[in-house]
This record gives C-alpha cells, sequence and structure tokens, in this order.
C-alpha cells in the first residue's frame, strides 16, 4: 500500500477505561485512548479502542490507518470498515546517512 495518501492518526490521549452494557445485559470494559485523525481534508479526533491496557500507545506516537486491510464485508453485500483500526508505524522519510568509511 502507498502511504502517500493514508490517513495519519496521532494519539493525543492517555488510556482510559469506560463501561457499557451489552445487548444480553452484562457489563463491558471498553480501554480507549484519544486520537486524532488527518487527511488533506480533514482533521477529527475520536476514540481509538483496545482490548487490554498493555496494548495502550504513547501519547505523541504517528501511525498510517490502513483503511484496505480494515475493509470487510457487510450486510446486503456493502463494504464496511472493521470497528478496530489497523495502525502502521509512521516512518520518517529522513535519507539514510551515509556510513563513515
Amino acid at each position: 500500500m502507498s502511504n502517500l495518501n493514508a490517513p495519519i492518526v496521532t494519539i493525543i490521549g492517555t488510556p482510559e477505561v469506560r463501561t457499557t452494557t451489552t445487548a444480553k445485559g452484562f457489563a463491558k470494559q471498553i480501554h480507549y485512548q484519544q486520537a486524532q485523525l488527518e487527511t488533506a481534508q480533514m482533521r477529527v479526533q475520536f476514540d481509538h479502542e483496545f482490548d487490554t491496557p498493555e496494548q495502550a500507545l504513547k501519547v505523541g506516537e504517528k501511525f498510517y490507518w490502513d483503511a484496505i486491510a480494515d475493509l470487510v464485508p457487510g450486510s446486503f453485500g456493502r463494504i464496511e470498515l472493521a470497528r478496530r483500526k489497523t495502525l502502521r508505524p509512521l516512518v520518517d522519510a529522513k535519507p539514510a546517512a551515509p556510513k563513515a568509511a
């Protein structure tokens, strides 16, 4: 995938937990942290969800969102996005430093 036009996700908040109730009435913990998604056309904040506290990301880290990897078949033959985002590390495009002889 070319990262040229991929949305960039920046982690801007520390990990937090909220509790929701499932359709069957059970309490479920949701781990999340605030993040910002940026494209050439927009910038928006959202809650980046993850399964366990160990999966939390560092504040300030930047990632490409691999939206193509998150396409899933939906109902009635539609294409939908998966609930979780596939984030790929953002590698600075700096030229390699020459090695000393």
